[in-house]
C-alpha cells in the first residue's frame, strides 16, 4: 500500500488504545445509558507516565481540562477504554464541537513510548499538530492531515488495565439491556477508502486485516491499528458531509437475542441479517451502532 508519507519516515508505533473519546453535555447521561444498555463498567484507573514520570494529570480542581473545556469520565467494555468528554460551555474547544456537530463520536488514542520525540517527527513530516496539553501529555494531529480522524497521542497510561490485570473489571451489571458485548471495530465514512487507508497507514504504523463481515455491496478496507480495527467504509450514495468517525460496532454471542433484548428496551432495529444488524440513532443517544455476532471475527 503506497502512501504520500512512508512508514519508514514517520513511524509513529502505537501502544494500546488510550481511548475512544466521545462528545457530550453533562445532561445527555452516556456513563448511564452505556452502562445500562451495554453492561459498561467504571473503573478509577489512575494514570502515570510509561517512563515513570510523575503525573498529576491536564484538569483544574473542578476536573475540568482548560484546554479542552470539558470534564471526563472513564468507563470500560470489556478491554475498551471509553473516555466521554462533557463540554462545560458551549464556547471552548469540545462545546463547540458539539454545537456543530452534536454529540458522539469525537476522536481515538493511543500511547506512544516517547511523546516528544514523536511530535518532533511528525511536524517535521508536515503534519500538524493541535491541542497541545502539557500539563495533560497529550497533543492531537490535525484531522485534516489525517484523513478526517482525530487521533489523540500520549505518554500515559492507566495503572490499572484490564489488558494487563483483567481481575480488575469487576463483573458486568447482570441486569443490562445486552449481554456480554464487547468491542468489534470503529468504522469511518470517507469519499474514497484507499486513500484514507493510504495516508493513515502512511503515519501509524498498521496493517489490513480481511476476513469482517460487512453489509452486502459495502466497500470498505479494514485496517489494524495495534489492538484496534478501524473499517474504512466508502460513503452511502448521496452522502456527503466530512471523512469522519461514522460509527462503532458491537460484538454479541447472540446477534438474534440481543435484537430482541434491545427491542424491548425501546431501541429500534433498523436491519438485521444472521450476522450484522444496525439499530435507529434516535433510540441510542444519536449514535450510530452496528452490532455483530461475535462467532463471525472468528
Amino acid at each position: 500500500m503506497s502512501s504520500q508519507h512512508s512508514v519508514s519516515e514517520i513511524s509513529v508505533i502505537p501502544g494500546y488504545f488510550h481511548r475512544l473519546g466521545l462528545a457530550a453535555r453533562p445532561q445527555d447521561g452516556f456513563a448511564d445509558w452505556f452502562e445500562r444498555v451495554l453492561g459498561t463498567i467504571r473503573i478509577d484507573s489512575g494514570s502515570r507516565q510509561v517512563r515513570g514520570i510523575p503525573f498529576t494529570g491536564g484538569g483544574n480542581e473542578e476536573g475540568v481540562s482548560e484546554e479542552s473545556g470539558a470534564s471526563s469520565e472513564m468507563i470500560w467494555l470489556g478491554n475498551l477504554p471509553i473516555c466521554i468528554f462533557a463540554a462545560v460551555d458551549d464556547v471552548g474547544q469540545l462545546g463547540s464541537f458539539v454545537a456543530k456537530y452534536g454529540a458522539g463520536l469525537h476522536s481515538v488514542a493511543w500511547t506512544v513510548d516517547d511523546l516528544w520525540r514523536t511530535e518532533t517527527l511528525l511536524r517535521r513530516n508536515d503534519i500538524r499538530i493541535t491541542g497541545v496539553d502539557l500539563p495533560g501529555r497529550h497533543f492531537f494531529m490535525h484531522p485534516a492531515d489525517t484523513a478526517g480522524l482525530l487521533i489523540e497521542l500520549t505518554d500515559t497510561e492507566f495503572i490499572h488495565d484490564p489488558r494487563d490485570n483483567p481481575e480488575v473489571l469487576q463483573g458486568a451489571p447482570v441486569a443490562s439491556v445486552v449481554q456480554g458485548a464487547t468491542f468489534a471495530w470503529l468504522s469511518m465514512a470517507v469519499a474514497d477508502p484507499t486513500k484514507t487507508a493510504e495516508v493513515l497507514a502512511g503515519i501509524v504504523d498498521s496493517h489490513v486485516v480481511e476476513g469482517f463481515p460487512r453489509d452486502p455491496g459495502q466497500e470498505a478496507i479494514d485496517l489494524q491499528v495495534n489492538d484496534v480495527v478501524i473499517r474504512i467504509a466508502k460513503k452511502a450514495e448521496g452522502e456527503s458531509g466530512r471523512d469522519t468517525l461514522h460509527s462503532f460496532c458491537i460484538a454479541v454471542p447472540d446477534l438474534a437475542d440481543t435484537c430482541k433484548r434491545l427491542e424491548s428496551a425501546g431501541i429500534a432495529v433498523t436491519s438485521q441479517s444472521q450476522v450484522l444488524a444496525w439499530t435507529n440513532p434516535t433510540d441510542t443517544l444519536g449514535m450510530k451502532i452496528q452490532w455483530v455476532q461475535a462467532s463471525a471475527l472468528k
